[in-house]
Protein backbone atom coordinates (compact mmCIF):
# COMPACT_ATOMS: atom_id res chain seq x y z
CA UNK A 1 0.00 0.00 0.00
CA UNK A 2 1.36 3.49 -0.75
CA UNK A 3 2.08 5.77 2.20
CA UNK A 4 0.54 9.54 2.25
CA UNK A 5 3.75 11.16 1.76
CA UNK A 6 5.02 8.71 -1.34
CA UNK A 7 1.57 10.00 -2.66
CA UNK A 8 2.62 13.71 -1.92
CA UNK A 9 6.22 13.11 -3.48
CA UNK A 10 4.22 11.65 -6.66
CA UNK A 11 1.91 14.68 -6.86
CA UNK A 12 4.97 17.36 -6.66
CA UNK A 13 7.50 15.01 -9.24
CA UNK A 14 4.40 15.36 -11.64
CA UNK A 15 3.75 19.09 -11.16
CA UNK A 16 3.52 21.46 -13.85
CA UNK A 17 1.83 24.76 -13.22
CA UNK A 18 -0.26 25.79 -15.12
CA UNK A 19 0.68 27.69 -18.74
CA UNK A 20 -0.78 30.80 -17.86
CA UNK A 21 0.84 31.03 -14.49
CA UNK A 22 4.34 30.21 -16.23
CA UNK A 23 3.49 32.83 -18.40
CA UNK A 24 2.72 35.56 -16.26
CA UNK A 25 5.04 34.55 -14.01
CA UNK A 26 7.80 34.82 -16.95
CA UNK A 27 7.44 37.76 -18.34
CA UNK A 28 7.08 39.54 -14.79
CA UNK A 29 10.39 37.39 -14.11
CA UNK A 30 12.01 39.48 -17.80
CA UNK A 31 10.76 42.54 -16.69
CA UNK A 32 12.43 42.16 -13.32
CA UNK A 33 16.00 40.95 -14.69
CA UNK A 34 15.60 43.82 -16.99
CA UNK A 35 14.76 46.94 -14.18
CA UNK A 36 17.62 45.25 -12.17
CA UNK A 37 20.20 45.04 -15.09
CA UNK A 38 19.34 48.31 -16.11
CA UNK A 39 20.24 50.03 -12.43
CA UNK A 40 23.03 47.76 -11.79
CA UNK A 41 24.63 48.84 -15.17
CA UNK A 42 23.82 52.58 -14.50
CA UNK A 43 25.41 52.18 -10.96
CA UNK A 44 28.61 50.09 -12.21
CA UNK A 45 28.83 53.11 -15.44
CA UNK A 46 28.50 56.23 -12.79
CA UNK A 47 30.79 54.50 -10.28
CA UNK A 48 31.63 57.65 -8.52
CA UNK A 49 31.16 56.81 -4.83
CA UNK A 50 32.57 52.90 -4.31
CA UNK A 51 32.38 53.04 -0.88
CA UNK A 52 28.34 53.30 -0.82
CA UNK A 53 27.77 51.67 -4.61
CA UNK A 54 29.71 48.50 -3.88
CA UNK A 55 27.29 47.49 -0.94
CA UNK A 56 23.94 48.85 -3.07
CA UNK A 57 25.02 46.49 -5.39
CA UNK A 58 24.61 43.39 -2.79
CA UNK A 59 21.28 44.83 -2.26
CA UNK A 60 19.72 45.41 -5.80
CA UNK A 61 20.80 41.29 -6.58
CA UNK A 62 18.51 40.76 -4.08
CA UNK A 63 15.88 41.28 -6.66
CA UNK A 64 16.86 38.64 -9.41
CA UNK A 65 17.54 36.28 -6.94
CA UNK A 66 14.07 36.62 -5.37
CA UNK A 67 12.42 36.64 -9.15
CA UNK A 68 14.90 33.70 -10.88
CA UNK A 69 13.70 31.68 -7.20
CA UNK A 70 10.22 32.23 -7.22
CA UNK A 71 9.90 31.22 -11.17
CA UNK A 72 12.51 28.14 -10.97
CA UNK A 73 10.20 27.07 -7.68
CA UNK A 74 7.03 27.61 -9.52
CA UNK A 75 8.72 25.39 -12.65
CA UNK A 76 10.07 22.62 -10.80
CA UNK A 77 8.66 22.47 -7.47
CA UNK A 78 11.29 19.66 -6.64
CA UNK A 79 14.13 21.94 -6.31
CA UNK A 80 12.24 24.40 -4.56
CA UNK A 81 13.87 23.75 -1.57
CA UNK A 82 17.32 24.08 -2.71
CA UNK A 83 16.54 27.05 -4.60
CA UNK A 84 14.91 28.27 -1.45
CA UNK A 85 18.61 27.59 0.45
CA UNK A 86 20.35 29.67 -1.53
CA UNK A 87 18.18 32.49 -1.43
CA UNK A 88 18.42 32.20 2.22
CA UNK A 89 22.08 32.25 1.69
CA UNK A 90 22.03 35.01 -0.67
CA UNK A 91 19.37 37.14 1.66
CA UNK A 92 22.25 36.93 4.76
CA UNK A 93 24.61 38.74 2.25
CA UNK A 94 22.09 41.03 1.15
CA UNK A 95 21.37 41.88 4.84
CA UNK A 96 24.94 42.32 4.89
CA UNK A 97 25.65 44.96 2.25
CA UNK A 98 22.34 46.86 3.46
CA UNK A 99 23.80 47.33 6.61
CA UNK A 100 27.51 48.35 5.54
CA UNK A 101 25.68 50.22 2.77
CA UNK A 102 23.96 52.65 5.73
CA UNK A 103 27.24 52.63 7.48
CA UNK A 104 28.74 54.51 4.26
CA UNK A 105 25.76 56.66 3.74
CA UNK A 106 26.68 58.44 6.95
CA UNK A 107 30.23 58.38 5.71
CA UNK A 108 32.01 55.39 8.09
CA UNK A 109 31.70 53.89 11.09
CA UNK A 110 33.54 56.67 13.36
CA UNK A 111 31.19 59.03 11.20
CA UNK A 112 28.03 57.01 12.30
CA UNK A 113 28.98 56.68 15.89
CA UNK A 114 29.64 60.07 16.03
CA UNK A 115 26.45 60.81 14.63
CA UNK A 116 24.43 58.80 16.96
CA UNK A 117 26.34 60.48 20.16
CA UNK A 118 25.19 63.67 18.86
CA UNK A 119 21.62 62.77 18.17
CA UNK A 120 21.28 61.15 21.48
CA UNK A 121 22.69 64.63 23.68
CA UNK A 122 21.44 67.55 20.90
CA UNK A 123 18.07 68.93 21.19
CA UNK A 124 17.44 68.95 17.51
CA UNK A 125 13.70 69.67 15.90
CA UNK A 126 14.16 65.94 14.28
CA UNK A 127 14.28 63.39 16.53
CA UNK A 128 16.63 59.81 15.48
CA UNK A 129 13.71 58.30 17.54
CA UNK A 130 10.46 59.40 17.83
CA UNK A 131 8.72 57.22 19.63
CA UNK A 132 11.09 57.19 22.79
CA UNK A 133 10.13 59.58 25.51
CA UNK A 134 13.94 60.59 26.35
CA UNK A 135 16.53 61.78 23.93
CA UNK A 136 19.01 59.43 22.37
CA UNK A 137 16.98 56.33 24.64
CA UNK A 138 16.36 53.24 22.73
CA UNK A 139 13.73 51.53 24.33
CA UNK A 140 13.00 47.17 24.06
CA UNK A 141 9.09 46.42 23.13
CA UNK A 142 7.31 43.74 25.99
CA UNK A 143 8.96 41.84 27.52
CA UNK A 144 12.37 42.54 26.45
CA UNK A 145 11.82 45.54 28.19
CA UNK A 146 11.99 43.58 31.88
CA UNK A 147 14.79 41.84 30.79
CA UNK A 148 17.02 44.16 29.14
CA UNK A 149 18.37 48.25 30.43
CA UNK A 150 17.64 50.46 27.68
CA UNK A 151 20.28 51.60 24.98
CA UNK A 152 21.89 54.77 24.83
CA UNK A 153 23.01 55.96 20.60
CA UNK A 154 26.39 55.71 21.06
CA UNK A 155 29.17 53.35 20.06
CA UNK A 156 27.89 50.50 22.29
CA UNK A 157 24.40 50.57 20.60
CA UNK A 158 26.40 50.82 16.92
CA UNK A 159 28.53 47.52 18.35
CA UNK A 160 25.20 45.77 19.11
CA UNK A 161 23.29 46.38 15.85
CA UNK A 162 26.68 45.35 14.00
CA UNK A 163 26.91 42.39 16.00
CA UNK A 164 23.34 41.84 15.35
CA UNK A 165 23.92 41.73 11.22
CA UNK A 166 26.73 40.02 11.77
CA UNK A 167 24.64 37.27 13.64
CA UNK A 168 22.04 36.83 11.81
CA UNK A 169 24.25 36.42 8.68
CA UNK A 170 26.28 33.92 10.33
CA UNK A 171 23.22 32.19 11.17
CA UNK A 172 21.29 32.25 8.49
CA UNK A 173 23.92 30.63 6.11
CA UNK A 174 24.77 27.85 8.48
CA UNK A 175 20.76 27.15 8.74
CA UNK A 176 21.49 26.99 4.92
CA UNK A 177 23.82 24.87 4.67
CA UNK A 178 22.65 22.47 7.30
CA UNK A 179 18.99 22.41 5.49
CA UNK A 180 20.80 20.82 2.60
CA UNK A 181 22.86 18.36 4.76
CA UNK A 182 19.36 17.42 5.77
CA UNK A 183 18.16 17.53 2.82
CA UNK A 184 20.80 15.03 1.28
CA UNK A 185 19.40 12.39 4.04
CA UNK A 186 16.05 12.97 3.30
CA UNK A 187 15.05 14.13 6.87
CA UNK A 188 14.27 17.69 5.74
CA UNK A 189 10.62 18.94 6.34
CA UNK A 190 10.52 22.54 6.38
CA UNK A 191 7.33 23.88 8.25
CA UNK A 192 7.16 20.60 10.11
CA UNK A 193 7.75 20.20 13.97
CA UNK A 194 8.12 16.52 14.23
CA UNK A 195 10.85 13.83 15.82
CA UNK A 196 12.21 12.48 13.02
CA UNK A 197 12.51 15.84 10.86
CA UNK A 198 15.40 18.79 10.91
Amino acid sequence: MMKRTDYLDLIVLDYLPPTWAALVAGVLVLITLSLSMYLLFEHLSAYKNPEEQKFLIGVILMVPCYAIESFVSLADPSISVDCGILRDCYEAFAMYCFGRYLVACLGGEERTIEFMKREGRANSKTPLLEHSSEKGIVKHPFPMNYILKPWKLGQWFYQVVKFGIVQYMIIKTFSAILAVILEAFGVYCEGDFKWGCG
